[in-house]
């Protein structure tokens, strides 16, 4: 499958940039928290609980400072999925609060640990994601490793839900390789599994950074 060439390719360039980046320095190293940045991305999507779906996606996301010690995150995913007789339409609107552990490790440390809680909206008739259309919640945590002072790994754990049914929940895991090109420009590579609805999305996307 198209999904599973895509996720071999990804561990490679994954495991041959993390060798790289441990024969560089850290210091001062560029995180995805506690900077201002927007961007988007390409998704590609396979789901295989509910029917054998996969398509593509699109995601807009932006990252707000809220104090020295916590981000907003506000992001719009929309994906297209084909399956043997249908075709479906997912859209989500979220916004996290992130708040990082930088007292663990400190602001120059390694590892940079955080907690996130978020609300969103899902509009998913299809029932791939979640039961049902509405407001949804989640709960995060995560660390991010700092390599050098470009390159990230981002690991990460997600439960989330509907307000409207709590027994309506899922649990997705993620890992999310950044490369910041300058201090301006950045990309990344990631990966999520949702453990109930067996969904599956590698994306790539595109970060801007203006300070």
């Amino acid at each position: 499958m198209r999904l599973a060439r895509l996720k071999k390719t990804m561990k490679n360039l994954i495991l041959s940039l993390l060798v790289l980046s441990f024969s560089s320095s850290l210091s001062f190293a560029k995180s995805k928290f506690g900077d201002y940045y927007l961007g988007f991305g390409l998704d590609f999507i396979e789901a295989g609980d509910v029917s054998s779906l996969e398509g593509e996606g699109l995601s807009l996301f932006a990252n707000s400072l809220a104090s020295d010690e916590a981000d907003f995150h506000i992001t719009f995913d929309y994906a297209s999925l084909d399956g043997v007789t249908s075709k479906e339409k997912i859209w989500n609107l979220g916004v996290d609060y992130i708040y990082h552990l930088d007292d663990f490790s400190g602001m120059d440390g390694m590892f940079r640990p955080f907690l996130g809680i978020g609300i969103g909206y899902l509009d998913d008739a299809s029932g791939v994601s979640l039961a049902e259309d509405g407001f949804s919640w989640n709960l995060q945590a995560g660390t991010e490793i700092l390599f050098t002072e470009e390159v990230s790994l981002a690991l990460g754990a997600k439960y989330y839900g509907l307000w409207t049914d709590f027994s309506e929940t899922d649990f997705e895991l993620s890992l999310d390789f950044i490369w910041w090109i300058n201090d301006v420009h950045g990309v990344s590579l990631g990966y999520s599994h949702s453990l109930d609805t067996e969904i599956d999305v590698i994306g790539l996307k595109y970060l801007y950074s203006w300070r």
